[in-house]
């Protein structure tokens, strides 16, 4: 009897650290689809400035709900941080495709995400159902 309890203990404490990692992992998906709400939003904002011509007003985000007016004085020019306070100037077009590299690469860190989220909602299960068995049969 006091096996059952034993294991009954472990598979319990084992079913603690997976529930733990999938919330982990609930967490780092929740960022990772922010990041790409972000950059779908950059995306768009790169569409619109093709739009736009020099002399233009516009209001420029600040941050979340905060702009300031400002006049486009030449949209063929970006300035993009690229890294360690880094910035280089870049033509509209290679600064869209910087960005669809960095959309792609999220995906597939998205997918990863999703894919071990999957293996371990279904761990658990198992473990739960074994968990269930064993007490079951006190």
């Amino acid at each position: 009897m006091e096996d059952k309890e034993k294991k009954a203990q472990e598979m319990y404490l084992q079913f603690q650290a997976i529930e733990q990692n999938i919330k982990q992992l609930e967490k780092q998906l929740e960022v990772v689809t922010h990041q790409l709400m972000e950059l779908s939003v950059t995306s768009s904002g790169l569409d619109e400035l093709d739009t736009i011509k020099a002399g233009k007003d516009i209001f420029v985000p600040l941050s979340s709900g905060i702009f300031a007016k400002a006049v486009i004085k030449d949209t063929s020019e970006l300035l993009v941080n690229v890294g360690a306070n880094v910035i280089v100037k870049k033509d509209n077009v290679s600064t869209k495709r910087l960005i669809q590299n960095q959309v792609e690469e999220i995906r597939r860190i998205q997918k990863q995400i999703i894919d071990e989220l999957e293996k371990m909602t279904g761990y658990a299960a198992q473990l739960e159902m074994q968990l269930q068995g064993i007490l079951a049969q006190k």
